[in-house]
């Protein structure tokens, strides 16, 4: 057996397994109480195997907070809606932390009842539009501690089996750690051990307060990765001061804070590479040591059963499938729905105080809303009148339809036009180096085959070969995604257009000189993909690194500089602007880093021998062009719709083929549909 699922103890409390669900910011509170949707959600994470469940930013303030955006730990009336919580997930099999935060600097007046934000040194965060917060006062500190040890009883009393303290991501605690925000001179700041009394007499307060046997742990950011923060040297250094004053039974260990100019769990991040900064601290403490951020399940048996750490946290994969460690222990990894780390549905909607959810996994947070009388859910039980339907298409939309409809006992036949599945549609969401979203399709395709749905390649479907085959089928489901808009533009025949998904089909003959017509989310993906072709790759660079063939200066080039010269042009303000915020600014900064030559609020005149003809308010010029991409758009692939109605008994039309929409759209139309038949 893998260790990751042997038993661990922290403190004297003993968990089922090494397995950590990550808190998380999931939505669904009122005037502080706990809803019965938050209830379902983690009962079912807590079915799904996981040993440990950290429930999310508690609030123990009195005077600054958000009753809708965090459960209440302030008085004891909020218990027993605590205790619906707690009692659940136990009967689910799993343990559950409370954790306790504070925002600190990183709070505005709208989301803390109008009071002023608080931090050691009155220094505004980028976060909040630079409002200046109150620097807490030697009295107010104190009061900190006695509220946080209230608070912590309650969580007791409310059948949490532990506490955590959130001092990652930028928050209060790591405010005080932080030279960057601690400008204090007195007894909380200067020295690193000035800057970690607070958190120790928080410490001593609350292990007063609940005993010396009940579990408290810490969630420490391994670096700040802020210019002037604390670096990975300095976070170890904290963490073993600490541990030393024997208050801490455990280190749970991120990466950065939420203003940091660094890339922290986007698709781009390596999994697991942010375990170096958890050695680091393992080495110099005897409290158990849990790494997480950007975490697979393959890549944490890894780190476990090396004796890197003592346990793995993980949180977005328990979105996309509540079942991860379930199917993990029992061998069938390849069964588990990727997380693709795109942040859309979770991180992002959490930072804005708003129920999250997972692009992949349209029953997500929806536990609540979805079961039945018995606790079922749709995909749970088989239809009353099982049907056979022939899907046309084997995008994101067909396969996810198939998929529910298989698991509902329908009888389900796709043809694809292409030799593969997972539409185009898949691809043009796939920034470089981005693979994970990738493996949802390859996903959807290994569980729908394992379901018995026949899928046939090669199958181009017209609207008469529908119609001929429809005696066979008691239903057909269009999706057939959407098509390429292509504007109007006077061109020169002999320069090359090609639109952006042959580009990431690998079908496109590029010259030196591209330009890219189209500057939204598929646009500046292109550019970045076209960018990169040419840079040094991983194994380049490890090896050129190990064995100093160049300078540091001359590998920085080489990573940032590939073999095409890129050019975009868009016409309206802003360049990509339904990339999800969570990826989207690291994606926008690498384009950028990449040289290419971004115009917006630009209009393409005309595509000549001597390259296109641009035009905005500094007047026109022509952008050297051998090859033209073409990333204007698309629109609904749905003409076959309307040359079945009325000859086809039954017609669907989903996905794409409706509406141009995003990946998470596609998924909801497909479920909703296979779920209603």
């Amino acid at each position: 057996m893998k260790r990751l699922y042997t038993p661990f103890k922290v403190n004297k409390l003993e968990l089922k397994n090494r397995v950590i669900m990550s808190p998380m910011s999931i939505g669904h509170t009122v005037d502080g109480f706990i809803m019965d949707d938050v209830v379902e959600f983690y009962k079912r994470r807590a079915q799904g195997g996981v040993g440990l469940i950290i429930f999310a930013n508690m609030q123990w303030d009195k005077l600054r907070y958000n009753p809708n955006h965090g459960a209440m730990l302030t008085d004891e009336k909020y218990i027993p809606s605590l205790k619906k919580l707690t009692d659940a997930i136990h009967e689910g099999g799993s343990k559950v932390f409370a954790q306790l935060m504070h925002r600190g600097r990183c709070a505005n007046r709208a989301s803390i009842q109008g009071e002023q934000a608080v931090a050691p040194s009155p220094i505004p965060g980028r976060f909040t539009h630079l409002e200046m917060p109150k620097e807490l006062t030697v009295e107010e500190i104190k009061e900190f501690v006695d509220w946080q040890a209230e608070a912590a009883v309650i969580a007791k009393k409310a059948g949490f089996d532990g506490i955590e303290i959130e001092t990652n991501s930028g928050y209060l605690y790591g405010q005080f750690f932080s030279p960057l925000t601690n400008h204090r001179t007195d007894e909380y700041g200067g020295s690193l051990e000035n800057r970690c009394r607070f958190m120790v007499e928080t410490l001593e307060g609350m292990r007063a307060a609940v005993g010396p046997d009940y579990p408290i742990s810490l969630r420490v950011s391994g670096s700040d990765f802020m210019d002037g923060g604390c670096n990975g040297d300095d976070i170890a250094e904290i963490c073993e001061l600490l541990d030393k004053t024997g208050y801490v039974d455990g280190f749970s260990i991120t990466a950065g804070w939420h203003e940091s100019a660094v890339p922290l769990i986007t698709m781009e991040v390596p999994h697991g590479a942010w375990a170096y900064l958890g050695r680091q601290i393992k080495a110099r403490v005897k409290a158990p040591v849990a790494q997480g951020m950007r975490m697979n399940i393959e890549k944490a048996e890894e780190l476990v059963d090396r004796g890197d750490f003592d346990a793995i946290v993980m949180g977005r994969p328990f979105l996309a499938d509540p079942d991860v460690v379930n199917k993990a222990e029992a061998g069938k990894a390849s069964t588990i729905r990727p997380c693709v780390g795109c942040n859309a549905k979770c991180l992002d909607m959490a930072m804005v105080s708003k129920p999250i959810g997972c692009i992949g996994n349209y029953e997500c947070n929806r536990e609540e809303e979805l079961e039945d009388e018995n606790g079922l859910m749709p995909t749970e039980k088989k239809s009353e009148h099982p049907e056979k339907i022939l899907v046309i298409g084997a995008g994101p939309s067909g396969m996810e339809f198939a998929r529910v409809a298989a698991l509902r006992g329908h009888k389900v036949t796709i043809w694809e036009k292409r030799n593969r599945t997972i539409g185009l549609s898949l691809y043009a969401a796939t920034p470089p180096r981005r693979y994970d979203i990738r493996y949802f399709g390859q996903w959807l395709e290994r569980t729908c085959r394992e379901l018995g749905v026949e899928i046939i390649l090669n199958k181009e479907a017209t609207a008469e070969d529908i119609i001929a085959a429809s005696k066979d089928y008691d239903r057909v489901v269009l999706a057939c995604g959407s098509k390429a808009s292509i504007p109007p533009i006077p061109r020169d025949p002999s320069v090359p257009i090609v639109h952006a998904w042959d580009v990431f089909e690998g079908t496109a003959e590029l010259g030196k000189n591209v330009v890219v017509v189209g500057g939204g989310d598929v646009g500046v993906e292109v550019a970045m993909y076209i960018g990169e072709i040419g840079t040094l790759t991983a194994d380049e660079l490890r090896f050129m690194m190990i064995y100093k063939t160049e300078p540091y200066e001359k590998l920085q080039q080489l990573l940032n500089h590939g073999v095409h010269n890129v050019a975009i042009v868009e016409m309206g303000k802003k360049f990509a602007p339904d990339i999800n915020p969570g990826s989207r600014w690291s994606i926008i900064a690498r384009t950028k880093q990449l040289g290419t030559k971004m115009l917006k609020e630009t209009k393409v005149i005309e595509i000549t021998k001597e390259g296109v003809v641009v035009e905005n308010e500094e007047g026109r010029q022509t952008l050297p062009a051998d090859t033209v991409v073409i990333a204007a758009g698309a629109k609904p692939n749905n003409d076959m719709y309307e040359q079945l109605v009325g000859k086809v008994k039954n017609v669907d039309c989903i996905g794409d083929a409706v509406k141009v929409a995003r990946i998470p759209d596609a998924v909801e139309s497909a479920y909703k549909l296979a779920a209603s038949i």
